[in-house]
């Protein structure tokens, strides 16, 4: 099923707002103090993403480690699979090594999210 995406930016906070399908109540997982994702807690399906200090994060493309995706905890492995399936994989990728879990930044571009 393809949900509709709203993706909202605001200049002055640097923060960019993408919301799946229709707005509704849902619980925020903090993944690190730049990544909020937002959940359905009835269906666990994704509800949307916050992230701060986009415009820095979408120009660099660097890895932002997820350091709230510590553990191994039931919701810290529910909260994963939302992460690697569509819509959500479809901004952010992750990747995990050593070192801990990383998300990276795929879409959309600085350009893209203030033309939004």
């Amino acid at each position: 099923m393809i949900c509709p995406i709203r993706i909202t930016y605001d200049p002055e906070g640097d923060i960019l707002f993408v919301t799946f399908g229709s707005p509704t109540p849902s619980t925020g997982y903090q993944l690190s103090d730049q990544i909020l994702l937002r959940v359905n807690p009835d269906s666990w399906q994704a509800a949307g993403l916050t992230i701060l200090n986009f415009s820095v994060h979408a120009r660099s493309r660097r890895p932002i480690a997820l350091s709230g995706l510590k553990g191994d905890t039931e919701v810290r492995v529910d909260v994963r699979g939302i992460l690697t399936t569509p819509p959500v994989n479809r901004f952010l990728g992750l990747s995990e090594d050593e070192k801990g879990v990383w998300a990276t930044i795929l879409q959309p571009a600085l350009g893209e999210a203030v033309a939004a």
